[in-house]
């Protein structure tokens, strides 16, 4: 069956072409077609998909070598890295753990106040980490908790909406930080390649915090509504370790690197150095392999990067690649002739429209793929009809890590459902609750910051 999937990629492409169309390039259509099913039936990995711009558009003439290399080069994919990096040395040294132990004890030890904790430790996290590997640290944390809790009539209820709060929280976290998933990286690179846009630490931690806030507060309020409205029980104490001094290193390092991602954009006034977010990432990064821990050797050594997912670096650039084809292909410009008629629809509608399709289309496909497909179309619109190029991509990219609903959707998804205590239709159910909740809130967040 992959074969099939395979041979169907490739024959979308070569029957594209085959086709003449005077308004623009249809290899270069093809190749999406090409890189979009690969995307969604995945006959190959992800990674392996994201290269075709570089195996099919030199050779058929799609990209310029300058435009590809800086597409596979964008300073955002080193952002990326950087912070990849900085969440291996977190992880290496167990400090998520505490952070987690600590959070929970300040929240409680009751129904209410362990939910609250759990989301709330998670979507800290997932700010600063992956929301996957945020998610593959916390559901160990949980499990136990859930072991510990004395037996009641509604522990197995209890336990499915603690597990569905951490994929959603992880999910919701990592909206607030340009580092906190991929698809916000996604957007801020294609702005800056394709719109000469750039957008900074801070610009996008004052518009994705206050989605995230919202967004965690409904989210908790329906959690709690279905999951643990008839629960009661008390656990016993949990404490946190003290932090050891390797711990520490690590955690002064890191809030050095967030203070500076906050108060780059004032410090640049004074300094003779211009610095940006990916030079100070990629410096704590290398701090890391340069200051010792007590066992003589540096924090992080090279090998234990060997956890880094070096392909969503590469997913990260073909994104880009595709997003530079398409434009240089004039297709971006061709579609936003075709969408002009929607500008008749009162703002807000519209905003609710194109938010709901980004949000429910990445169910089905990967969220990367999605921003790489949708910010260029959806930029140049925004240019046409004199929106705000930002808000309209920034609601993009919010909705495409909004998918709640399916475990195939987002990697919390599928990691909290390889638990084996959560049931599908579960996920599917509440999942598309918070779906209609959020398409709501990103069209509000965006409209309030961006239009009035």
């Amino acid at each position: 069956m992959k074969y099939i999937h395979f041979i169907i990629g490739i024959a979308l492409f070569i029957g594209v072409r085959l086709f003449e169309v005077s308004a623009f390039d249809t290899s270069a259509l093809g190749l999406a077609l090409w890189m979009v099913y690969w995307w969604i039936v995945q006959p190959v990995p992800l990674y392996v998909t994201a290269l075709l711009p570089i195996a099919v558009g030199v050779p058929f003439e799609l990209i310029p070598n300058d435009v590809l290399a800086q597409s596979y080069g964008n300073q955002m994919i080193f952002l990326f890295l950087g912070g990849f990096i900085l969440a291996l040395g977190i992880e290496k040294w167990k400090l998520h753990e505490q952070i987690a132990f600590s959070i929970l004890r300040l929240f409680g030890r009751t129904p209410k106040r362990i939910l609250g904790g759990f989301m709330f430790s998670t979507a800290l996290l997932s700010m600063w980490i992956s929301n996957t590997a945020t998610t593959l640290m916390m559901l160990p944390i949980a499990m136990s908790v859930i072991q510990a809790i004395p037996s009641f009539k509604e522990k197995r209820l209890f336990s499915v909406g603690l597990l569905l709060s951490i994929a959603f929280s992880a999910n919701i976290g990592g909206t607030a930080t340009l580092i906190g998933t991929p698809p916000n990286i996604q957007m801020a690179g294609i702005l800056e390649q394709e719109f000469n846009l750039s957008i900074s630490f801070f610009e996008w931690f004052m518009i994705g915090t206050p989605f995230m806030i919202i967004m965690m507060v409904l989210t908790y309020i329906t959690v709690k509504f279905y999951f643990i409205k008839n629960a009661s029980f008390k656990m016993d104490k949990i404490e946190p370790q003290k932090l050891d001094p390797n711990q520490k290193r690590v955690l002064y390092l890191f809030l050095t690197v967030v203070a500076l991602w906050m108060s780059r954009t004032f410090l640049n006034d004074y300094m003779p150095i211009v610095i940006n977010d990916t030079v100070i990432a990629l410096s704590g990064a290398i701090l890391l392999f340069i200051f010792p821990s007590t066992e003589k050797r540096p924090l992080l050594l090279w090998d234990d990067l060997d956890k880094l997912p070096w392909g969503i670096l590469f997913l990260f650039g073909g994104g880009m690649a595709l997003a530079a084809i398409l434009a240089e292909a004039n297709i971006v410009s061709f579609l936003v002739d075709v969408m002009k008629p929607l500008a008749n629809f009162p703002v807000i509608i519209l905003l609710l429209v194109i938010f709901t399709v980004a949000l429910f289309a990445t169910e089905l496909m990967s969220n990367l793929a999605l921003v790489s497909l949708l910010i260029p179309l959806i930029g140049k619109f925004a240019i046409e009809l004199d929106l705000p190029l930002l808000g309209i991509s920034a609601g993009v990219a919010l909705s495409a890590s909004c998918a709640f609903m399916l475990p195939v959707a987002t990697p919390p998804n599928a990691i909290i459902y390889s638990s084996n205590l959560i049931q599908i239709k579960d996920m599917v159910r509440y999942g598309f609750l918070l779906n209609l909740i959020a398409s709501v809130v990103v069209t509000g967040v965006i409209y309030v910051l961006f239009f009035i």
